[in-house]
């Protein structure tokens, strides 16, 4: 898929995120959102190459954090690449919530002159910043089946999935007193929060770990 078809899943991520209005939840709308990407090509068939699949999926959660995950639970071919895939929604999550939040202070005025907004926008910039780099580097390292590999997307995953709530709950506080901002800075964290990681996250620790000590982590007993 071409950065044409990011644009389609672009366009697509807009009509989610106005048909998600008033709703706390999207789970009733998931099955719908993913017949409109398979129905404009947005499918593993189409999309295989594995960062055009991350910036898709960063794009749609900016519509639909819940349909982001299901699109990438259905794209990956492995439990390393649905780690992957699973910590690029939890970026476009957090992308999402900080554009929101400068858009929301930038229209009140002088609220965005002040220190304290200034310095909490310039803190979030550099984590998504180097969230999307972390998951940049991972293109050509973490795929395949092997323990190296889910241990390589466990290292990314555990570092943006910290990052990512960091940056949407300070999005939240920018814009707490906005309440058609913090609606939708909270459906955005209810999406992040709603959807189990594909390696929970004391599971990817210790896969983590073992790999830096040259453990295999099939060894038994499992602990010492």
């Amino acid at each position: 898929m071409s950065s044409a078809g990011v644009g389609v899943a672009a366009d697509l991520a807009v009509d989610f995120e106005k048909r998600r209005a008033g709703r706390v939840d999207a789970g009733d709308l998931v099955t719908e959102n993913l017949a409109a990407l398979a129905a404009a090509g947005v499918t593993a068939a189409t999309v295989t190459d594995g960062v055009q699949r991350r910036q898709v999926l960063r794009t749609v959660a900016a519509g639909c954090g819940a349909t982001a995950f299901a699109l990438g639970a259905a794209l990956a071919a492995g439990r390393a690449e649905a780690v992957l895939h699973h910590a690029a929604v939890q970026l476009g999550l957090a992308e999402r919530a900080y554009a929101v939040a400068v858009e929301r202070v930038r229209q009140a005025g002088n609220v965005a002159r002040q220190p304290g907004p200034q310095f909490a926008v310039a803190r979030m910039r550099g984590s998504l910043d180097t969230m999307t780099a972390l998951l940049d580097r991972q293109a050509g390292r973490a795929v395949g089946g092997d323990a190296a590999a889910l241990a390589e997307a466990c290292t990314a995953g555990l570092f943006l999935a910290a990052e990512a709530e960091a940056v949407v709950s300070a999005a939240y506080d920018l814009v707490a007193d906005d309440a058609e901002g913090a609606t939708r800075i909270g459906q955005l964290w209810h999406d992040l929060k709603a959807s189990p990681a594909p390696v929970p996250g004391a599971l990817a620790r210790e896969l983590v770990g073992k790999a830096a000590f040259g453990i295999d982590p099939d060894e038994t007993p499992r602990w010492v």
